[in-house]
C-alpha cells in the first residue's frame, strides 16, 4: 500500500468522522441543555464575586478601612482600581444613609435606605444589579455587581447584554412571569435573584460554533481527497478527466450550498448575511463570493499544476488552426479579465462595504475581506494567463506569429473601445503585464526574475486602484444624487421616530400638568425645562418655541391666535407624522414641525400646548455624542463630507460645509430634474434643480494626487505580503510533499539545493528582507512614538480649552456666595462660542450643570463627578486632572479644573469632555499610516532596485567566470579574463588564466595523442576494410594463372565468373573509400529549405515493398520545413530504416512505424521497430564512427546519422528493450 494511498484513506476518514460529529452535535444539541449551561455559568460566576465580597466585608481591618476611605486618598484610589477596574464591583459608602464616598458613577444611589441587610436585586435607568450591604452602626457599605444592561436605547456603544465578567456568550434574557423554559439564577444563599431564559434566536452559540466547525473540517478534509484523488488520476494521463472529477465535485458542492443556506439561516454568519453585498443567486453574499473565489482558485492551481500535460485535442493541429485558437486564447483572457472587473464592480457598487483606503483604521472586517478578494482575484486570473501560455505553447505558429497576433488584437481592442468610447487605461496596462509574461515564457527567459515579480505586482495594484478609484467615483456620485434627493425633501425620519415617543412621555409629565393647572409657573421655565428634557440631543438641531392655551382663555391674545394659525396649517393640508406632530408643506432648505398636544388631568382637557420645530441651519450628528444616537435613526454621517447649498429664486437660502458658497448663484447653473456635475475651485458639485425656483448644489472636495497614490501603496504593499505568504505556503507544502526531505539541521542547505536558489538572489533576498524588516521595525517605533505624540497633542488641546473656559467662567463670576448665578442658557451659549461640551460640579461632586442632559436622564450615568477625578481634585488639590472615562462601551478623556473664587476658594469643578477623542485620534493616525505606507512602499520599491544592481555587482566577478569557465573549450581558444584589482576576485581569476593556459596544453597533447590514436584505429578499420576484398583477388589471380599455364578447357569461363567477382570488390573497395569521404566532408555541406514529409515518404517507399515487412509513417501536416541537406536527410532515413529491417529476425513479420508531429518550434520524428533491441553493453558506443554489429560494413552509418543531425542543430536518441524492438526519436528545428 503506498503512502498516497494510506493519504487518500485517512483523508476520506477524517471527512466521515467530522460529518457524524457534526450530525451528532446536531441532532443530540437541547436548548434545554444550552440554557443551564450558560445559566450556571453565569450564576458561578456571580458567586464568585459574592464570596469575594464577603471575604473583603468580613476582614474587621477591611470593613474599618472603608470609614475613612472617603478622606483617605490612597485607599480611596487602590480600592477602584481594584474593585472597579479590575472586578467590576462597585464599592459605596454611607453614613446615616447618605452617600459618602462612591467608586463608580455608572450606578450610585443617593441613599442606601431602602437596601435591606446582605444581597439585594436593584433595578436603574441603566439596568439589573446586586447589591450586597454591610451596617455597622450608622455606617453602611454598599458593593453593587452588574448583572445586565438594559438601556433605553440600543447602538454600538449601549449594549443590552449580561455583564461580560459573568458570561460572555449572548444566549440569555431575563425572563417574564409567562415563561416557562426559564432557569432561576440564586444568590450564594439561595436567594432569588433573577430569572433566566433563552433568547428565541440563538446565535454563535457554543454548539453551533462546534457544529460549523466540524461541517468546515469534514468539506476541507473532503476537498482534498478529491484533490488528491484528482491529481492520482492525472497522473495517470487522464488530465482531462481529473479536471472533469474535480469540477463536478465543486460544482455539486456549491449547487448544495446555494440552494440550502445554512451559513446564513442556521449558523448566522455575518459574512452571509445578504444586507452587507447581494448580487443574485450565485453571489448573494460576501461570504458566496469568498467562497466562490477560493474554490476557484482552487481549482485553477489544480489545472496549473497539469498545465503541460493539458492538449486541446489528440488530433494534428495545422497552422491556421492554430492562429485561431491562439485568438481565442487571448479573447478568453480577455473575457475572464472582464468578467472579474465586473465582479469587483458589484462588489463595490452593490454593497455596503467601506473601501476608504485613505484611513486605514476605518477599514472594516468586511473591508479587509473584500480586498483580500480583489487579490485573490488577480491571482486567479495570473493562473489562467498562466494556464493559457501553456496551451498555446504547445501551437505550431511561432513566437514571431504570436507577437503579431497579440499586437494586432490590442490594436483592435483598442479601436473597438474608442468606437464605444470606453477607453480605460487598465486594458495597456493589463497587456503590458501578458506582454512581459508572454515574452518571458515562450523565450524561456529568466532574467531580471524579482524585479519582473515586482514591476508586475505594480503593475496590477495600478489596476486595482484605477478600479477602485473609478468604480467609488461611479458610487458616491449616484450617493450624492441620492443625498440631493433627501434634501429637497423636508423630511426628517429621525425626528419623526423621536416625535413618537417624545408626545407619549410629554402627555403624562406632571411639570406640563401643573403649570396648566396652577398658572403660577413663570412660560420661561416651562420652555427650559422642556427643552433640557425633551428638546435636547439630536432636536437641539431645531430652534424650539412653545404656546399654550387654556379653556376660557381670551382669543385675541398672541397665544391664541398661534393655535389658530397653526390648526389652519392642519386644514390646509399639513403632514401628519404622528399623533400629534404636522410636517409644514414647502419648506425648502428647512424642516418646519409643529405639535398641537391637548394636556389632559383625570380625562379632561386642562390645556392645549403648541410646539414648533424648525431646523437651524444644517448640522450634522458630530456635536451629539454616539452614544446618544439611537441605532433605529438614520446616520447623517455620509453628509459629513459633503458641502451643500439651497438657492431659491437665485439667491442663498441656507448652506452647510467647509465651501463658501456666493450669495447670488452666478456660478452653478442648472436643469430643470437633471443632475449636472461640475468641478470648480478644488470641488466636485452636483447641481439638481428640482423646478425653475429652487436649486439644490452638494459639493465635495477632490481627491489630490497625494491620496490616490496612497491607494496604489497600499494595495502594491498588500499584493507583496500576500503573494510572499502564498509562495511560502506553496513552498512549504511541496517541500513536505518531497520524501528526501527531512526536518534536520540539513533541511535548510536540501531546502537551497533543492530549489537552485542562486547565490545572486540569496543576496538580493536577503538585501530585501533585512532593509525591509529594518523599515518595519522603525516604522513600527516611528508609528508607536507617533500616535503617542498625536494622543498627547489631543489631550493638550483639552487641557488648554479647559483652561480657557475656567478663566472665561472665573472672570464672568458665575457664581456668587457659592451659588450659581449664571442660567442654563448663558452656559449652553458660552459652550457653543467654544464649541465644546462642558460639565459642572458642585464641591461636593454634584452635577450642577451640562450640555449633554440625555447621558444622565437616561441613566447612562448617575449626575455624580467621576470618582477618581473628585479625589485627585478634593482630597488631593490637583490643579488639573485629566481622566480616562466610560459611557457604556464609548471611552473618552475629559479634563477636570477646579473653578476658584476672588478669595482663591474652589467653589465648583469644572470638566470638559471630549467625545470625539477616539475619532479624531483614528482619523489623525490613519492619515499618518497612509503617508507612512506611500513614503514605505515608495522605499521598498527603491530598495529592492538597489538590492538587485548591488547583487549583480557582487556576483558580477563570479558571473563572469562562470561564463567563461562554461565556454571553455578543449579545442579552442579560451581567452584569459582581465581583471585589475589584486582581491579575492582577481586572485580566482589568476587561477582560471593559469588553469586555462595548462588546460590548452594538456588540450593539445590530448588532441595530437587522439589524432594519432584516431589515425589508427582509423587505419586499422581501413586496412581490415580493404584486405577483406585483396585476399579473395590474389586467390583468384592465382586460379586463373594456374589454368592458364595448364590450358584450362573451361578458362574463358572461369575468368568470366572471376572478372565478375574481382568488380564486385573492386566496387566494395570503392563504396569503402566513398563512405570515408562522405563521413570525412560532412559539415561542409551546403543547406537548403526541404519539406521533411517528402524526404521521408521517398525513404519509405524504397523499402515499401520488402517482403514480410509492414511500414506506416503518420503525419500532422502536409509540411514540414526545415533548413537542410536533401541527400543527407535521404542517407539518415535510409540508413535507419535499414538497420531497423536488418534488426528484426527472419523468422517474424517486421513491423516499422514513423510519426511525424511538431512541438511549435521542433519536429519530432518518432521511429519503432519490433526487432530484437540493443544489447545493454552496446549503446554508448553505438554511434562510435566504428561500430558495427555486421559481418560487412563500415561502421559508419549511425556515427554518418547523428553527425548529420548535430549538424542541423537537431538531436538522436533512442530507447531500445531487449526482443522487443528499438525507438528512435529525432528533433529536428523546422523554419516558417
Amino acid at each position: 500500500m503506498s503512502a498516497t494511498f494510506k493519504i487518500r484513506i485517512i483523508l476520506l476518514l477524517l471527512t466521515l468522522s467530522c460529518a457524524a460529529t457534526a450530525l451528532l452535535i446536531n441532532f443530540t444539541y437541547s436548548k434545554d441543555e444550552l440554557l443551564d449551561f450558560d445559566a450556571k455559568t453565569l450564576e458561578t460566576r456571580l458567586h464568585n464575586k459574592e464570596k469575594f465580597i464577603n471575604d473583603y466585608l468580613s476582614d474587621s481591618v477591611n470593613f474599618n478601612a472603608l470609614r475613612s476611605v472617603h478622606k483617605n486618598p490612597k485607599l480611596a484610589i487602590n480600592l477602584i482600581q481594584t474593585f472597579r477596574d479590575v472586578k467590576s464591583i462597585y464599592v459605596h459608602t454611607y453614613k446615616n444613609n447618605q452617600l459618602v464616598f462612591w467608586g463608580a458613577n455608572r450606578v450610585a444611589p443617593q441613599t442606601d435606605a431602602g437596601l435591606t441587610e446582605g444581597s439585594n436585586r436593584i433595578k436603574t435607568h441603566n439596568g439589573w444589579y446586586e447589591a450586597i450591604k454591610k451596617t455597622s452602626g450608622s455606617f453602611s457599605v454598599v458593593c453593587i455587581i452588574p448583572l445586565k444592561a438594559e438601556y433605553k436605547f440600543q447602538n454600538s456603544y449601549l449594549k443590552n447584554v449580561f455583564a461580560e465578567d459573568l458570561i460572555k456568550d449572548n444566549n440569555l434574557e431575563i425572563a417574564g412571569l409567562s415563561d416557562k423554559k426559564i432557569y432561576t439564577i440564586r444568590n450564594i444563599g439561595g436567594d432569588f435573584m433573577l430569572s433566566v431564559k433563552l433568547k428565541s434566536s440563538l446565535t454563535n452559540t457554543f454548539y453551533s460554533t462546534l457544529e460549523l466547525s466540524m461541517w468546515a473540517l469534514a468539506v476541507l478534509f473532503a476537498t482534498i481527497f478529491i484533490n488528491y484523488l484528482s491529481v492520482s488520476i492525472a497522473s495517470k494521463g487522464h488530465v482531462k478527466a481529473a479536471t472533469c472529477l474535480f469540477f463536478l465535485y465543486f460544482l455539486i458542492f456549491r449547487i448544495y450550498t446555494l440552494y440550502f443556506p445554512y451559513l446564513d439561516t442556521v449558523f448566522n454568519v455575518s459574512l452571509f448575511d445578504p444586507r452587507h453585498f447581494n448580487d443574485g443567486f450565485f453571489l448573494p453574499s460576501l461570504g458566496d463570493y469568498l467562497l466562490n473565489t477560493i474554490i476557484i482558485s482552487w481549482f485553477l492551481c489544480f489545472i496549473y499544476s497539469f498545465r503541460k500535460e493539458l492538449r486541446l485535442t489528440v488530433l494534428p493541429i495545422n497552422k491556421i488552426a492554430g492562429i485561431i485558437i491562439f485568438t481565442l486564447l487571448g479573447l478568453i483572457i480577455y473575457l475572464i479579465a472582464s468578467q472579474q472587473s465586473d465582479l469587483f464592480y458589484a462588489l463595490i457598487i452593490k454593497s455596503n462595504i467601506n473601501f476608504d483606503l485613505t484611513n486605514i483604521l476605518n477599514l472594516t472586517n468586511h473591508s479587509w475581506i473584500a480586498i483580500f478578494l480583489l487579490y485573490v482575484s488577480a491571482f486567479n486570473l495570473y493562473l489562467v494567463l498562466e494556464i493559457i501560455l501553456a496551451i498555446g505553447d504547445k501551437l505550431p505558429i511561432s513566437n514571431l506569429t504570436k507577437l503579431k497576433i497579440f499586437i494586432n488584437g490590442i490594436i483592435i481592442l483598442l479601436l473597438i473601445n474608442l468606437i464605444l468610447g470606453t477607453i480605460n487605461v487598465y486594458i495597456p496596462l493589463f497587456c503590458i503585464i501578458l506582454f512581459i509574461r508572454g515574452y518571458c515564457f515562450y523565450t524561456k527567459k529568466r532574467n531580471y526574475r524579482l524585479v519582473i515579480f515586482l514591476f508586475s505586482v505594480l503593475i496590477f495594484s495600478i489596476i486595482a486602484s484605477i478600479k477602485l478609484s473609478s468604480f467609488e467615483f461611479e458610487k458616491e456620485r449616484e450617493l450624492r444624487k441620492v443625498t440631493a434627493y433627501k434634501l429637497e425633501s423636508a423630511d426628517d425620519p429621525n425626528a419623526v421616530l423621536l416625535f413618537l415617543s417624545l408626545e407619549q412621555e410629554m402627555s403624562n409629565d406632571e411639570f406640563i400638568k401643573e403649570y396648566f393647572r396652577k398658572h403660577t409657573i413663570n412660560k420661561a421655565v416651562l420652555d427650559d425645562n422642556l427643552k433640557k428634557l425633551y428638546f435636547e440631543g439630536y432636536l437641539s438641531r431645531y430652534e424650539f418655541e412653545t404656546f399654550t392655551f387654556t379653556p376660557g382663555q381670551e382669543y385675541n391674545t398672541a397665544d391664541s391666535t398661534q393655535i389658530h394659525n397653526y390648526r389652519n396649517l392642519v386644514l390646509a393640508g399639513s403632514i401628519k407624522v404622528s399623533e400629534n406632530f404636522y410636517r409644514v408643506n414647502n419648506t425648502f432648505g428647512f424642516q418646519n414641525y409643529f405639535a398641537i398636544l391637548p394636556v389632559k388631568d383625570n380625562n379632561q382637557q386642562i390645556g392645549t400646548l403648541i410646539i414648533t420645530l424648525k431646523s437651524k441651519t444644517f448640522k450634522n450628528l458630530g456635536t451629539l455624542p454616539e452614544v446618544l444616537i439611537d441605532s433605529k435613526m438614520i446616520s447623517d454621517k455620509g453628509l459629513d463630507n459633503y458641502s451643500f447649498a439651497f438657492y431659491l429664486d437665485g439667491h442663498l437660502l441656507n448652506q452647510n460645509g467647509n465651501y463658501t458658497y456666493n450669495l447670488i448663484n452666478n456660478t452653478f447653473p442648472g436643469k430643470i430634474n437633471q443632475f449636472i456635475f461640475t468641478e470648480q475651485n478644488g470641488y466636485s458639485h452636483l447641481i439638481y434643480q428640482s423646478n425653475a425656483k429652487k436649486l439644490i448644489v452638494v459639493s465635495r472636495p477632490i481627491s489630490s494626487l497625494i491620496m490616490k497614490l496612497a491607494s496604489v501603496s497600499f494595495m502594491f504593499l498588500v499584493m507583496i505580503l500576500l503573494t510572499v505568504f502564498i509562495g511560502l505556503l506553496y513552498q512549504v507544502w511541496v517541500t513536505f510533499h518531497d520524501e528526501n526531505f527531512m526536518i534536520d539541521r540539513n533541511g535548510w542547505k536540501y531546502l537551497l539545493s533543492r530549489h537552485r536558489i542562486l547565490y545572486k538572489t540569496r543576496i538580493q533576498a536577503s538585501l530585501v528582507v533585512a532593509i525591509a524588516f529594518t523599515l518595519l521595525m522603525v516604522s513600527l517605533i516611528t508609528y508607536f512614538s507617533i500616535s503617542n505624540q498625536f494622543k498627547t497633542d489631543l489631550e493638550k488641546g483639552v487641557i488648554e480649552q479647559v483652561n480657557q473656559i475656567n478663566s472665561g467662567l472665573e472672570k464672568n463670576k458665575i457664581f456668587k456666595n457659592e451659588k450659581l448665578m449664571a442660567t442654563e442658557d448663558m452656559l449652553r451659549t458660552f459652550s457653543e462660542i467654544n464649541a465644546t461640551d462642558l460639565n459642572l460640579y458642585d464641591v461636593n461632586g454634584r452635577l450642577l450643570f451640562t450640555t449633554q442632559y440625555k447621558i444622565y436622564d437616561n441613566g447612562f450615568l448617575e449626575p455624580r463627578m467621576n470618582s477618581l477625578a473628585y479625589i485627585y481634585l478634593r482630597r488631593l488639590q490637583r490643579s488639573e486632572y485629566l481622566n480616562e472615562e466610560q459611557v457604556g462601551r464609548m471611552k473618552y478623556i475629559t479634563a477636570y479644573q477646579p473653578l476658584r473664587n476672588d478669595r482663591n476658594e474652589t467653589i465648583a469643578y469644572l470638566s470638559i469632555p471630549r467625545f470625539s477623542f477616539q475619532r479624531d485620534y483614528d482619523s489623525r493616525i490613519g492619515h499618518y499610516l497612509n503617508t507612512l505606507i506611500n513614503v514605505y512602499a515608495l522605499v521598498l520599491i527603491i530598495i529592492a532596485i538597489f538590492a538587485i544592481f548591488l547583487a549583480n555587482q557582487i556576483t558580477f566577478p563570479l558571473t563572469l567566470v562562470s561564463k567563461s569557465l562554461s565556454e571553455v573549450s578543449i579545442d579552442g581558444k579560451n581567452e584569459p579574463i582581465k581583471w585589475e584589482s589584486n582581491d579575492e576576485i582577481g586572485s580566482l581569476i589568476k587561477e582560471y588564466n593559469t588553469m586555462i593556459l595548462a588546460l590548452e596544453e594538456s588540450a593539445r597533447k590530448l588532441a595530437r595523442s587522439e589524432r594519432e590514436s584516431a589515425w589508427r584505429e582509423m587505419a586499422k578499420q581501413v586496412a581490415h576494410e580493404i584486405k577483406n576484398p585483396l585476399t579473395p583477388l590474389k586467390l583468384g589471380v592465382q586460379l586463373l594463372e594456374k589454368s592458364w599455364r595448364e590450358n584450362d578447357p573451361n578458362f574463358s569461363k572461369k575468368f568470366e565468373r572471376f572478372s565478375k567477382s574481382f568488380i564486385e570488390q573492386i566496387e566494395s573497395l570503392a563504396l569503402i573509400a566513398s563512405e570515408f569521404s562522405n563521413f570525412a566532408k560532412l559539415p561542409d555541406t551546403p543547406f537548403s529549405r526541404i519539406n521533411l514529409v517528402d524526404i521521408i515518404e521517398r525513404s519509405v517507399e524504397i523499402y515499401a515493398n520488402s517482403p514480410g515487412l509492414q511500414i506506416s509513417f503518420k503525419h500532422d501536416m502536409s509540411e514540414f520545413f526545415l533548413n537542410g541537406s536533401k541527400d543527407h536527410l535521404l542517407r539518415i532515413f535510409n540508413n535507419l530504416i535499414k538497420n531497423a529491417i536488418e534488426a528484426i529476425p527472419e523468422t517474424e513479420p517486421g513491423y516499422i512505424n514513423l510519426s511525424l508531429k511538431t512541438d511549435g518550434q521542433f519536429a519530432l520524428i518518432t521511429l519503432s521497430d519490433n526487432g530484437k533491441g540493443i544489447p545493454e553493453d552496446l549503446k554508448d558506443i553505438i554511434f562510435n564512427p566504428n561500430f558495427t554489429t555486421k559481418s560487412s560494413g563500415t561502421g559508419l552509418g549511425l556515427a554518418f546519422v547523428k553527425q548529420a543531425i548535430e549538424n542541423m542543430l537537431g538531436t538522436i536518441t533512442f530507447v531500445t528493450e531487449q526482443d522487443k524492438g528499438t525507438t528512435f526519436y529525432l528533433r529536428l528545428p523546422i523554419v516558417s
